[in-house]
């Protein structure tokens, strides 16, 4: 039986999983030569989002490449089983927070890829015994 943070969490992840489908569309009905209003209108937004989008996208073209998060968000939207989120999270290629410069100590930090994993936590998107097996997975013995 599902519990109301399991519906809460399954609405977060469908409005997360629709921005991020309807940023990938405006990125391929641009390279395949629509016009942002021919865009506009098949996404029923106005000319002006899908400019912010293709902006977006332009200065961050990361945003189009999938990301642990957004495994997770295809579980809890019924998209992928659970067995198939451990699976694909437990062989990601995580990368980890750095410092931006390595040798000033007043740096910034970089975040990684695995921060999406302990925000994920954070959230209750995934409980602490998948995060233990993920763990498991990626640094063996780690999670002892």
């Amino acid at each position: 039986m599902k519990t109301i943070q399991d519906e809460l969490a399954r609405i977060y992840a469908d409005r997360e999983l629709n921005r991020i489908d309807q940023m990938r569309a405006c990125d391929s009905a641009r390279s395949q030569g629509l016009t942002q209003t021919q865009i506009a209108k098949g996404l029923a937004i106005s000319q002006p989002e899908v400019h912010r989008i293709l902006r977006r996208i332009e200065n961050f073209p990361e945003l189009l490449k999938r990301t642990p998060m957004e495994v997770i968000l295809d579980f809890h939207a019924e998209r992928i089983s659970h067995d198939s989120m451990l699976e694909q999270l437990k062989e990601w290629k995580y990368t980890f927070t750095t410092d931006a410069e390595a040798n000033n100590p007043e740096s910034v930090l970089t975040g990684g890829s695995w921060d999406e994993i302990t925000d994920a936590v954070q959230r209750d998107l995934i409980d602490l015994e998948d995060y233990r097996e993920i763990v498991e997975a990626i640094h063996p013995g780690a999670a002892r």
